[in-house]
């Protein structure tokens, strides 16, 4: 996952620099893979204004605008069709690393006589500098951008290359690793404010929401926003986004990216006027019901498929890809905004099935927690209303049949020395658990502490896993490395798994070479061992999704793939071969 570094900056003050924040987050469990600095080959680039715009006199096509870099100012020559009089651009002066546009070879930009006049300089594309493909138009900077400001310091950034395990889900959002940070570094979590006007239209009456399948949905939300003008979204958002590694589509779906970036709950957008009856049904899937897809691609659904359906079919495969008959288009006016919990092994099965991977199919399999849905689907609503205009209505739908309660986990200082082999106080404790948002409370004893888990945190069941968080925030280099107090156990081998070894080293020993193949066999590779008269005895076992007849069926002896192997392996071999295999067959009890 890539998160750039202002983007943490917003929400929490970070001192350290790139190289040390990456090693203290890799020390605590979250691997930064990669860094990549944007903006490190930004020399003399800096940010101009245009202050006049005059034609070329030997070219239709060019013009010839004049940058002010408050200290200077620069006339050139442009073939952009984008040039606006007062604009902010990035202004490279002679001398500056840039990427053709053209070509994409890196190249030193030189003075240079272009249809009869000087040109001693350029405005720049998002090409040219390397923020994207874009090589069209000129990038247009905000209106706030300072004049005279190297772009380094002004839109340069480290975009840091994440490895999350697959037990943080809430690690795959800036938030979640803002929040990282702020433990690891002692400093306090700043969210952004979310509140939005509403209409005086609540929306029940305007949207109804059935769960019929609980144990795939355990939480289905959903906001209205009506008036919406799709288009394009701000600069800096598509920026954001493209410094992630997503691409801009428009100002709704980007906001529902952005968010899913940001909080680390998917969202998924509904043209409203396209919802049909006005009510959402959470179901599974009728067999071989379809749906087109945003991809154009039709898919056909099994009855363990979950989908998000109105009245009259299927308008979205849940937690996997919309379908076209609810797509949000340029002429959209209302949209209806989901922001839904799922089952992750459903999740799972059906992006793996219909061969849909997504970024909110990663999220949703690796079981990120109910309560997220609220809060991520408020702040998109807000985000709509302010880059998109539209009134929301009243309140939001929240159906939410799999409510439960999170159970506090006694933790003792006791516990803590027993699994680190080091002494932390109770204050430590208590004081790495508040900071990463767990709720703690005394216990019983001096040593005791009831602790709760924050609503992000799906991967805290157990003491143990309390006590991992305590390490990892104290520092993992902290805990002194010691001799075992005790001497190891007298280990007592297996006896099946003694005799394994001992027959292997005497075969290997008369010169066998030992192979393994696979457990599966086929029918027709086993009635090759047996007269054709004589039925294959003991019943065999067979696959219920055989990926080939080859591997159809479960071996009940090692005869048959053992000869196989014999038989591959003769032709390659001048002088004899010698072959066996020690492993497991399969019958029936």
């Amino acid at each position: 996952m890539k998160i750039p570094l202002k983007w943490l900056q917003e929400y929490v003050d970070i001192a350290l620099s790139s190289s040390d924040l990456a090693n203290k987050l890799t020390m605590a469990g979250t691997e930064v893979k990669g860094m990549q600095v944007i903006g490190g080959d930004w020399e003399n680039i800096v940010v101009g204004q245009i202050i006049a715009i005059k034609p070329h006199p030997n070219a239709d096509r060019l013009s010839l605008p004049t940058i002010d870099l408050d200290t200077e100012q620069h006339t050139v020559v442009c073939g952009a069709p984008n040039l606006r009089l007062g604009d902010k651009v990035a202004f490279a002066c002679v001398g500056a690393q840039l990427i053709d546009g053209h070509t994409g070879q890196v190249f030193r930009l030189k003075s240079a006589k272009i249809r009869g006049v000087m040109s001693s300089g350029m405005v720049c594309s998002e090409k040219e500098l390397g923020i994207s493909d874009r090589h069209e138009e000129i990038m247009v900077l905000p209106a706030e951008a300072p004049v005279g400001t190297p772009l380094a310091d002004y839109l340069g950034d480290v975009i840091f290359d994440l490895d999350i395990t697959p037990n943080r889900p809430d690690c795959l959002c800036v938030i979640g690793i803002a929040r990282e940070i702020a433990a690891l570094t002692g400093q306090s979590l700043s969210l952004p404010g979310v509140s939005y006007e509403e209409t005086t239209s609540p929306i029940d009456q305007q949207i109804s929401v059935k769960i019929a399948a609980p144990d795939l949905c355990p939480r289905y939300c959903a906001s209205l926003i009506t008036g919406v003008k799709v288009g394009e979204s701000p600069r800096w958002l598509q920026q954001r986004l493209l410094a992630c590694g997503l691409r801009p589509i428009s100002n709704i779906v980007d906001i529902t990216n952005y968010v899913m970036l940001e909080y680390g709950q998917p969202l998924h957008a509904f043209d409203y006027d396209k919802i049909r009856g006005k009510g959402i049904i959470v179901r599974r899937a009728a067999e071989g019901e379809a749906v087109v897809t945003l991809d154009g691609v039709e898919r056909v659904l099994s009855a363990d498929m979950l989908v998000i359906a109105d009245k009259a079919g299927v308008v979205a495969i849940a937690g996997v890809m919309g379908g076209t008959n609810s797509e949000v288009t340029q002429g959209t006016t209302s949209i209806l905004l989901e922001a839904a919990s799922f089952n992750p092994a459903s999740i799972h099965y059906t992006g793996r099935r219909l061969q849909l991977p997504s970024e909110a199919c990663m999220r949703f399999e690796r079981g990120i927690r109910p309560e997220l849905t609220l809060p991520a689907l408020k702040r998109a609503t807000q985000l709509i209303v302010q880059l998109a205009g539209g009134e929301a209505a009243k309140g939001v739908v929240d159906v939410y049949p799999g409510k439960r309660d999170q159970e506090p986990i006694m933790l003792s200082t006791g516990k803590v020395k027993t699994f680190l082999g080091v002494e932390v106080s109770l204050d430590q404790i208590v004081g790495a658990l508040t900071s990463l948002g767990f709720d703690c409370k005394k216990g019983d004893s001096a040593s005791e502490v009831w602790v709760t888990a924050p609503y992000w945190r799906s991967d805290i069941h157990l003491a143990v896993d309390l006590v991992e968080e305590v390490a990892r925030i104290i520092g993992y280099d902290k805990i002194p490395a010691t001799m075992l107090s005790q001497p190891l156990p007298r280990q007592n081998p297996e006896p099946v798994l003694s005799l394994k070894q001992k027959a292997g080293r005497i075969l290997t020993g008369y010169g066998f070479q030992e192979v393994i193949t696979y457990s599966l066999t086929s029918l027709e590779r086993l009635n090759k061992l047996l007269p054709e008269s004589h039925p294959l005895e003991p019943m065999l076992l067979h696959m219920a999704n055989p990926m080939t007849t080859e591997q159809e069926y479960l071996r009940p002896n090692l005869r048959a793939n053992l000869l196989a192997a014999f038989s591959a392996n003769r032709r390659h071999e001048d002088s004899s071969i010698r072959l066996f295999e020690l492993g497991k067959v399969y019958l029936p009890r």
